[in-house]
């Protein structure tokens, strides 16, 4: 009465079906409310868990831009400092280069 393409196709199904049963009874599946419930539950919980994630990530993008910061100060303190020291370094050559240049003795015509 059917086709042998038919029935091999049946068979298939049967077998994906039983293999399925299997499967949700040995996650100790007890119907569609029950799939609901845990549906449910496993939402609650990846809520809870994007949350936390989130902030954690604005903690540490907070952690990250104070130390930035920090690192930009530092820098911009390094730089002042070397800035400082050049123009100190130049003072006391142009005072040095002043000093030898007024101790120099006057040269005198034959």
């Amino acid at each position: 009465m059917f086709s042998k393409k038919a029935r091999q196709h049946y068979k298939e199904l049967q077998h994906e079906a039983n293999h399925y049963l299997n499967n949700l009874k040995e996650k100790r599946y007890k119907g569609p409310e029950d799939l609901s419930k845990r549906q449910s539950k496993i939402k609650r919980l990846e809520e809870k868990v994007v949350s936390r994630f989130k902030k954690e990530i604005k903690v540490k993008e907070h952690t990250i831009e104070t130390i930035t910061s920090t690192l930009d100060a530092i820098s911009q303190a390094v730089h002042t400092q070397e800035q400082i020291q050049q123009r100190h370094q130049l003072r006391k050559m142009r005072n040095t280069n002043i000093n030898k240049f007024k101790n120099q003795e006057p040269e005198l015509d034959h």
